[in-house]
């Protein structure tokens, strides 16, 4: 003859272990959205990683170029004062002309020379100092436009998009978490 408890035993086991199935089922949506959630955080990540490295390219390519520019004009303004200086060398020279000036007039010629060499230097140094003018407020601008950060420059706006969802997504790992712990701790 059967035992009562016996059955009525087995019978609660089957009841707690079909309970234990259904639990397990009911969460499978959760871990799934979990899961999903997770990996959209992780393409943003990586997009916005490579949106900043594309800045990054960016702007190290227009300083290459910003240098490059620099260092040509550079250049040229240092041709163009030796040539100055080799033409105002040798021009005392190469100007052999026999010519019988009174000196009163010798004077004036001199004075005439001296004024139109110092109206010439007086140019080129305004010119000078325009363009370097120009390199500093070029500077100010990219500087303004980029700032530095931990040795690498990035725009403005680049970072503040970096921040944005590191932000986010550090939130959402530990929301996840908290969730997670919560449910396994029965909290919630």
């Amino acid at each position: 003859m059967p035992n009562f408890d016996e059955m009525w035993g087995e019978v609660q086991e089957e009841i707690q272990e079909k309970d234990a199935e259904d639990a397990v089922v009911n969460r499978a949506p959760e871990l799934k959205k979990l899961s999903e959630d997770i990996d959209k955080a992780t393409n943003t990540w990586i997009n916005a990683t490579l949106q900043l490295e594309s800045a990054i390219q960016q702007y190290q390519r227009a300083e290459r170029k910003l240098d490059s520019s620099v260092t040509d004009i550079r250049g040229k303004v240092d041709s163009i004062n030796e040539h100055i200086d080799n033409v105002l060398k040798d021009a005392p020279t190469k100007l052999q002309v026999s010519v019988n000036v009174a000196d009163a007039d010798w004077k004036k010629i001199q004075d005439l020379f001296d004024q139109e060499h110092k109206w010439m230097l007086a140019k080129m140094q305004e010119h000078i100092r325009e363009v370097n003018g120009m390199f500093v407020e070029e500077r100010r601008r990219v500087q303004k436009r980029y700032k530095e950060y931990d040795g690498c420059y990035l725009g403005h706006y680049a970072q503040w998009f970096f921040w944005l969802f590191f932000v986010l997504g550090f939130s959402l790992f530990i929301y996840g978490m908290v969730i997670m712990v919560g449910k396994w701790l029965n909290w919630f």
